[in-house]
């Protein structure tokens, strides 16, 4: 038979009438397992009043450090006060010269011994580099040849960023401290937005700074890039 279910309307029931019903909510209840609380005899002892509190603090604890444990995994990157994530974090070419790599704001940057675009720069880092050279005020010396004969000014050196064969050459001094100060480098980049080009941010670039700390050599020698966006073979 077709049923027509409509509203019920709001009745009013006393004790004498629910006890006519052929079951009850409390009956029906105890079909399915569940049982009254015992009734107290009188307020709550100082004991049963502490346990619960104590129940309830708990709980709000566990919610309270969940919810920070979520937002900590969501939270955004933190940058340095006053450091504003670059816009563009895609790479790190300079273009084909050093007019070009000017003009795309690019500096040389004596660390990576490369032009490179602000996004892969750590200039505070370099400019602490730049004084831990053997030279006067901690300048690095540079030599144009292997036998360290002939000091060539940095900006030298920046300038042979338009010759891919053109090399500077250095003590082996240069070369450690550069590998800590990569390693430093790669950390800092946690906090401050910048990126380590591609060139110099793997594990064989790690395997080669420890070879370089391990093994005696007298001196280093760099070209300076200005597409440091492929990694090279060390």
């Amino acid at each position: 038979m077709d049923r027509e279910y409509k509203p019920m309307e709001r009745a009013s029931f006393d004790n004498e009438s629910l006890a006519t019903l052929p079951w009850s909510l409390t009956s029906f209840s105890r079909q399915l397992g569940y049982r009254e609380p015992p009734k107290s005899c009188g307020p709550s002892s100082p004991r049963q009043t502490y346990f619960q509190w104590t129940k309830n603090i708990t709980i709000y604890l566990f919610a309270f450090w969940g919810i920070i444990t979520l937002l900590s995994q969501i939270r955004p990157l933190h940058f340095d006060k006053g450091q504003q994530k670059p816009a563009n974090l895609s790479g790190c070419d300079c273009g084909d010269s050093t007019t070009e790599a000017e003009s795309l704001g690019c500096k040389f940057d004596s660390l990576s011994m490369a032009w490179l675009p602000e996004q892969c720069r750590d200039d505070e880092l370099t400019a602490e580099f730049n004084t831990k050279g053997g030279g006067p005020n901690g300048e690095w010396i540079y030599y144009a040849d292997k036998l360290h004969t002939e000091e060539i000014d940095v900006a030298v050196v920046a300038a042979m960023g338009n010759d891919p064969s053109a090399r500077v050459h250095m003590g082996k001094d240069w070369h450690m401290v550069h590998c800590v100060y990569y390693w430093r480098k790669q950390f800092r980049t946690r906090t401050n937005g910048k990126i380590v080009e591609p060139r110099s941010d793997t594990e064989d670039h790690i395997k080669h700074c420890g070879m370089v700390i391990l093994e005696a050599s007298y001196g280093t020698v760099s070209g300076v890039a200005l597409n440091t966006n492929e990694a090279v073979d060390e």
